[in-house]
């Protein structure tokens, strides 16, 4: 009878083990946070870059501005020969991924562009109309 009971006991305490584990994973990891989960963003500005005078970078360089959730982050995008033109992409959204400091997006021909983040700052709040 005993010892029946101290069985019951360590089955309880495991069940509650395992729940408070998986409850902490769910809530530690939201989907957006996780590794690898890309996110709709829209692009914002397309403007020029300009290196510091001391650079010697010949070729064109963008401050590309890209809203993810509640972060603007400024991005440089130094566009290949057969890349496509970012000013025709303001306005449009697109799914980014952010690994780090880089953020990652399809062109409409699906191949991906890695632009790194110069910056970020909280997006200002939507207004309530």
């Amino acid at each position: 009878m005993m010892h029946q009971r101290a069985w019951r006991l360590r089955v309880k305490v495991a069940i509650v083990c395992v729940l408070t584990a998986v409850m902490g994973f769910s809530i530690a990891r939201s989907p957006a946070e996780e590794k690898g989960a890309w996110q709709p963003g829209t692009i914002l500005e397309v403007k020029v870059h300009h290196p510091d005078p001391d650079s010697a970078a010949e070729a064109k360089q963008y401050d590309v501005s890209v809203k993810v959730g509640n972060r603007i982050y400024t991005t440089l995008y130094n566009p290949q020969k057969e890349d496509p033109d970012l000013e025709n992409y303001v306005g449009m959204a697109r799914m980014v991924l952010i690994d780090k400091n880089t953020l990652k997006f399809n062109d409409l021909l699906g191949r991906t562009h890695s632009l790194r983040i110069l910056s970020f700052k909280d997006a200002p709040p939507k207004d309530p109309k």
